[in-house]
């Protein structure tokens, strides 16, 4: 077994998960069960939040020992204590108002435990249904509690334009639908440092699991980065090592490559 490695970091869309799959691979349920009875400590690092997880029951059953989420906005263990949270500048958001107010955008805005959209259209509109998101008045959620990310339903065409009208902030897509924005400085990287701070591990003792462009950071920040097959090319670049895909053991395979199961 690679002693070195404490603390493993998975994505769940395309990494755990496969797109559209309600169960994950049996494989990856046994490595991850067999990766904590060797003492290496497992977090899931997700764009979700909070409230979408106990909607994902292909998780159903499974043991993590903390949650990286929102790209690394919000973080913490399972019995709640938080370990990490990173939230948007209100004032940025009430800017933000005016311009998706004007451009008839459909945004989420996530909060720990709450998301609330200004409105939903064709293309939030099936991500809604599925999510149990509703509509409701955003700007007082702004004034009311930490919006932590943003999931605004556009074309990458527009992201530039959105961002412009949302200072100090990033965006980050794994989704072709949709794109989750951050304040800057933040992402997964971010998360993952300030879990491993709190473990008392330096960097090199951790691996990283991810498939999309909000991971590559967090690929090459970890000890040990790995890209699933169908991983974007920006992931598999960032990666130390390309498994096989979700969808092919790619999970179980790249910890047995590396002596953790």
């Amino acid at each position: 077994m690679c002693k070195t490695i404490r603390a493993a970091f998975f994505d769940i869309d395309g990494t755990l998960l496969p797109f559209g799959a309600e169960a994950l691979p049996a494989s990856t349920r046994t490595a991850l069960d067999t990766l904590r009875r060797r003492g290496v400590q497992v977090f899931i690092a997700s764009g979700r939040p909070p409230i979408h997880l106990p909607l994902l029951h292909a998780l159903d059953g499974m043991t993590f020992d903390g949650y990286v989420t929102m790209n690394g906005q919000y973080c913490y263990r399972p019995d709640g204590t938080v370990l990490y949270s990173h939230a948007i500048d209100p004032a940025a958001l009430r800017r933000l108002l005016t311009y998706i107010r004007r451009e008839k955008l459909s945004v989420g805005f996530i909060e720990k435990d709450r998301s609330t959209f200004n409105l939903i259209n064709d293309l939030s509109a099936d991500f809604c249904r599925k999510m149990h998101q509703t509509t409701g008045d955003v700007a007082a959620r702004i004034e009311t509690a930490p919006i932590y990310q943003l999931s605004a339903f556009l074309p990458e065409e527009k992201q530039e334009e959105f961002l412009r009208n949302c200072p100090g902030c990033v965006a980050v897509r794994w989704n072709d639908a949709f794109v989750d924005v951050l304040p800057a400085g933040g992402g997964k990287t971010e998360g993952l440092a300030h879990v491993m701070q709190a473990l008392g591990l330096p960097r090199e003792a951790s691996i990283a699991f991810g498939d999309g462009e909000n991971d590559v950071e967090m690929l090459r920040y970890a000890g040990i980065g790995v890209a699933m097959g169908n991983a974007c090319p920006q992931a598999k670049e960032a990666a130390d090592y390309i498994t096989a895909d979700v969808t092919d053991d790619g999970v179980a395979r790249a910890l047995a490559h590396f002596g953790l199961i």
